[in-house]
């Protein structure tokens, strides 16, 4: 699959920001050098871009289905060469556009493998390999695409409304109603995706669309408790337990014993009493 070079991340206005420039780059100059190695992406959800003379053969991501799980999906039947290496290509499009739509810390490629290392036994490894730059424009369309769907994939807990649970307590079947069960209040777009074995992205946009259908809600984030503040001087007195005279109750148990008269050779002490002179 070719597409031409790979556009500037001022051409590519939802992988411009500063956080994914240098994954683009990283993998402009890898088409143009034709490197193999893997393209380490740290952050949530992070992954691995595995790059075979510069085209990229898989994405490992932690976000997004992978090809044995999308393979796994209930249903399916036996895989022929053909239908594999399009589920291949999905499992790649899908794990780039989880790392993308998450958050990038940054980028680096892993220590390279002996010249002479083989590569692993997947089945991804039998297809051929992405262009780099087909693969970030069909990233970018994706980002774009769900711009203005007000969910994160990765972020927002999803919960069912009202009209959701009467939709799920009738008879039927169908993706909305597999995403329906799953939508507990505690799960994302992106746990949903990995219990129905299903791309991300796919499960993504069917959710923004069942939120404009209100049948789903986001969770709203619960606000932090507020750190009790300690003032230091005056005030921090104030914040220590004080004693009150009699609260121990000694005297109650163990009265105070009466004055005692002085004993004879002991001095006892009166009050000085100051005389003013005229």
């Amino acid at each position: 699959m070719t597409t031409g070079a790979i556009a500037g991340p001022g051409r590519l206005l939802a992988l411009g920001r500063e956080s994914a420039r240098e994954l683009v780059q990283e993998l402009a100059q890898a088409a143009v050098t034709t490197r193999t190695g893997v393209l380490r992406v740290t952050g949530e959800p992070g992954g691995d871009l595995h790059v075979v003379h510069g085209l990229v053969v898989t994405v490992d991501s932690p976000g997004a289905p992978g090809v044995r799980e999308l393979l796994a999906r209930p249903g399916r039947t036996t895989t022929g060469a053909a239908e594999l290496e399009v589920v291949a290509m999905m499992a790649a499009i899908d794990g780039c556009f989880a790392i993308a739509s998450g958050w990038i810390g940054s980028c680096f490629w892993q220590a390279d493998p002996p010249e002479n290392a083989s590569p692993p036994e997947d089945p991804v490894c039998r297809v051929p390999g992405i262009e780099p730059g087909w693969l970030l424009h069909e990233t970018e369309r994706r980002l774009c695409a769900l711009a203005q769907g007000r969910v994160s994939p990765h972020r927002n807990h999803l919960r069912l409304t009202e009209r959701g649970r009467l939709l799920l307590s009738g008879p039927g079947s169908g993706e909305r109603r597999e995403i329906l069960l799953w939508a507990n209040g505690r799960r994302s777009c992106r746990d949903i995706s990995m219990l129905l074995c299903r791309s991300l992205y796919a499960v993504t946009v069917e959710v923004a669309r069942m939120l404009e259908d209100d049948l789903l809600a986001i969770v709203p984030v619960e606000a932090a408790v507020p750190a009790l503040e300690s003032d230091c001087g005056a005030s921090g007195r104030s914040l220590l337990p004080r004693r009150r005279r009699g609260a121990s109750g000694i005297n109650d148990m163990l009265p105070p014993r009466p004055p005692q008269p002085a004993l004879r050779g002991q001095r006892t002490l009166t009050p000085r009493r100051t005389e003013r002179t005229q």
